[in-house]
């Protein structure tokens, strides 16, 4: 049920965002038109998409990482309604990756989750598929170095991926 709740809340808040931005930019719903807020694949987005942590390859898959503050977009998106949502559950972090494949191409059909260890504790979240991407809530509550694994299952292919991110 919590499940369903941060779900329902973090769908709230990026349709917000996709709602918002366009507005604010007086155009007409074209991403791709608004100069540093295009937002499919990692590629742009600013602040309001977080911001680049890490790219890696593995077995010719290009994994790009960015890390949204969910604290700095809580603040950015005053004064919007934001029924639903329950700020004291909120994760401090929304960790998202970018798959694309040997290809070129964007991979938006897999299966993701991430393992994230770090300030004595370790997290296990399977990501949901959003904005050409995948994510899921991370808690990064102090500075320091944590260990951030992401497992994709791309078809019948199982691709690992490990790095450390300084998070200050």
């Amino acid at each position: 049920m919590k499940t369903r709740s941060i779900v329902r809340g973090l769908t709230t808040l990026f349709l917000a965002v996709a709602l918002a931005v366009p507005a604010a930019a007086g155009n007409d719903m074209d991403h791709g038109k608004m100069k540093g807020m295009k937002m499919e694949h990692g590629k742009g987005g600013g602040e309001m998409m977080g911001r680049p942590i890490h790219t890696s390859e593995v077995d010719g898959y290009t994994f790009t990482y960015r890390l949204i503050d969910m604290k700095k977009k809580m603040e950015m998106m005053k004064g919007m309604d934001m029924k639903g949502m329950d700020h004291g559950k909120m994760k401090s972090h929304h960790l998202m990756v970018f798959l694309t494949g040997p290809d070129g191409k964007p991979v938006t059909d897999a299966k993701v989750g991430f393992k994230v260890a770090g300030a004595g504790v370790t997290q296990k979240t399977m990501c949901m598929g959003m904005k050409g991407g995948f994510g899921a809530d991370v808690d990064l509550p102090s500075t320091g170095t944590y260990t951030v694994k992401a497992k994709a299952v791309v078809g019948e292919k199982t691709l690992v991926d490990t790095f450390t991110y300084e998070h200050r």
